[in-house]
């Protein structure tokens, strides 16, 4: 009679902790090879869709201008109800579009609101030129306010200007990066 054999345990599969330490430091320096440049990536992604924001607004109230045959602004606005102070030149925080119907430049009771916008996530600033406070498009499509010109300064990486002239139309110019 022949003796039962001795079965032989299961041999466990899996990783050794020595693998685990080498597998896990190999992905720590390729996440740091990465995070540097999605920053980045990200930064430039906030930028631009800030100015999308932006440029999409001026086109929108020199449409309405037009369209209306009224005047209509784009303001800075803190608080998404009136237009900020002359001497706060910062949009960051958002801007009103409105038809201007008492000609006072200001967003009032009896002004129609078009649009209104909370600013702008991840950008370090959006700053007006030293003459501009708001654009203030005419009937005709064109600038009363003049030549204007607005930068977004993101917290890293290039920083891009909206140039905005005299008849209307839109530029955009992108400033190499300051390291």
């Amino acid at each position: 009679m022949r003796l039962p054999s001795r079965q032989h345990p299961l041999q466990f599969r899996g990783y050794t902790l020595m693998e685990l330490v080498v597998a896990t430091a190999l992905l720590a320096v390729l996440i740091q090879l990465a995070i540097p440049s999605m920053s980045r990536l990200l930064s430039d992604w906030q930028r631009d869709h800030a100015t999308r924001a932006i440029t999409d607004h001026l086109a929108l109230a020199r449409s309405e201008a037009i369209r209306w045959s009224r005047r209509v602004v784009m303001c800075s606005s803190v608080d998404g109800l009136n237009c900020s102070p002359s001497s706060n030149r910062e949009w960051k925080s958002g801007w009103l579009v409105f038809q201007d119907i008492d000609g006072n430049g200001q967003f009032s009771p009896t002004d129609k609101l078009i649009a209104v916008s909370q600013g702008a996530n991840g950008i370090q600033s959006i700053r007006g030129n030293a003459l501009l406070q708001r654009f203030v498009f005419m009937p005709t499509g064109m600038m009363a306010s003049g030549m204007g010109t607005l930068e977004i300064v993101p917290n890293m990486g290039a920083s891009q200007r909206i140039i905005v002239n005299r008849i209307g139309r839109i530029r955009l110019s992108t400033d190499p990066p300051v390291e």
